[in-house]
């Protein structure tokens, strides 16, 4: 059945299929990306400068605020595109 199926729309239809498979992976790993919804905290830092110390700072203020119940923790993308 598939010998009777030119050799034009035969890789037409490999290309097509592919391009699909390709776009529905991407999109799936977009999705599947965690983010963190908007939420206000403050870290006190006495460090120089932005740096790797800071950014240490503030992760742990901000898992201190998901901890204390200020914070929503982050979750999968897909989660807000429900409604």
């Amino acid at each position: 059945m598939i010998s009777q199926i030119p050799d034009d729309t035969r890789r037409l239809l490999f290309v097509a299929c592919t391009v699909t498979a390709l776009a529905a992976g991407a999109l799936g790993a977009f999705a599947a990306q965690s983010v963190r919804p908007s939420c206000s905290y403050v870290v006190f830092s006495l460090g120089s400068g932005p740096g790797a110390e800071q950014e240490e700072a503030m992760e742990r203020g901000y898992w201190q605020a998901v901890g204390s119940g200020e914070c929503a923790p982050p979750h999968a993308r897909w989660q807000f595109w429900r409604g």
